[in-house]
């Protein structure tokens, strides 16, 4: 994954409630899955399993942080497993394994949970951050974001 496109997420992440997160982590895995494809179309096996792994990460994450006082998270669980053989699979061979099939699980999940995430109203996890807003100024041909938050005090509060 690019630079820019791991600024967008942290930016994201900043900003981001509880439900926005798990809408988040499916993003990124998706991200993972495209830029592994274009890796491998390209012959560039070792960035393919980089990417895999990157996204088994996030999938990890997913696991770990299931409740199983919900039903849904038994079923759930299931699935995640479903989709780490595929990633494991095929980083070991370095080879399209079914992540056509992952893909299409992960997006249909990570659709679910911004529909979810579209009616959390809850605040953001992370305090004190940089509120960025977008739209203030323009670039020639792109849109500027500006911290609005410039002179403030971030980071740890005492």
């Amino acid at each position: 994954m690019d630079k820019e496109k791991q600024k967008d997420f942290a930016r994201r992440v900043s900003q981001a409630n509880r439900t926005q997160l798990v809408a988040i982590t499916y993003d990124i895995m998706l991200e993972n899955i495209k830029c592994a494809y274009e890796c491998l179309e390209n012959g560039k096996t070792e960035e393919f399993r980089s990417e895999l792994k990157s996204a088994q990460k996030f999938l990890a994450e997913l696991m770990r942080s299931l409740d199983f006082k919900y039903p849904i998270s038994v079923n759930l669980l299931r699935i995640y497993e479903y989709v780490k053989v595929i990633f494991v699979s095929s980083e070991i061979s370095g080879e399209n394994r079914g992540l056509n099939s992952a893909e299409s699980v992960l997006s249909k999940l990570g659709s679910a949970f911004h529909e979810i995430s579209a009616q959390d109203t809850s605040e953001a996890l992370m305090q004190n951050t940089q509120q960025i807003v977008a739209g203030l100024t323009y670039g020639k041909g792109t849109l500027n974001e500006a911290d609005m938050t410039a002179g403030s005090n971030r980071g740890f509060l005492a």
